[in-house]
């Protein structure tokens, strides 16, 4: 099943899952060494589309699979962030408008004792209102942060 899956991914699917470690590495090293603010901004600077919005969703479905692929069988194991803003970048590429989401635990969310120092956030990316790394309902767990 898994082989025949592979076999049925596009040419571009193909260049994601091939490219994902080397845009994960440069991307941790942008978030490292600039910070959040300019490794975002870095993904808001290719033109607009040719593709109708249909297609748009599409490719950016494909895209996360193809990723989340790549992730799940690569050598390292991504936070939320950074496979978040790796996305964003491969659909800066193709011209996809997207948005990086970060969001808080909700009232859904059992929250952390007083005493935890750890700060809990999760991040996702969607495409035209649609959730294309995460659950479908990710939204209702975590309260995102306006941009």
């Amino acid at each position: 099943a898994r082989l025949s899956k592979l076999a049925r991914l596009s040419g571009w699917q193909w260049w994601v899952l091939l490219s994902t470690p080397l845009v994960l590495s440069l991307t941790a090293l942008r978030l490292r060494f600039g910070g959040f603010r300019p490794t975002r901004a870095r993904l808001r600077r290719p033109p607009p589309s040719t593709l109708p919005a249909p297609d748009q969703l599409a490719v950016a479905r494909d895209t996360a699979f193809a990723l989340a692929v790549a992730v799940k069988y690569g050598p390292w194991r991504p936070q939320c962030l950074l496979r978040s803003l790796a996305l964003g970048w491969f659909l800066g590429r193709r011209g996809i408008p997207f948005k990086v989401r970060i969001g808080v635990p909700g009232a859904g969310v059992a929250a952390r004792s007083p005493g935890d120092p750890d700060f809990s956030a999760h991040a996702w990316v969607e495409h035209a209102g649609v959730v294309l790394n995460d659950r479908p309902d990710i939204a209702s767990e975590f309260a995102a942060f306006d941009a």
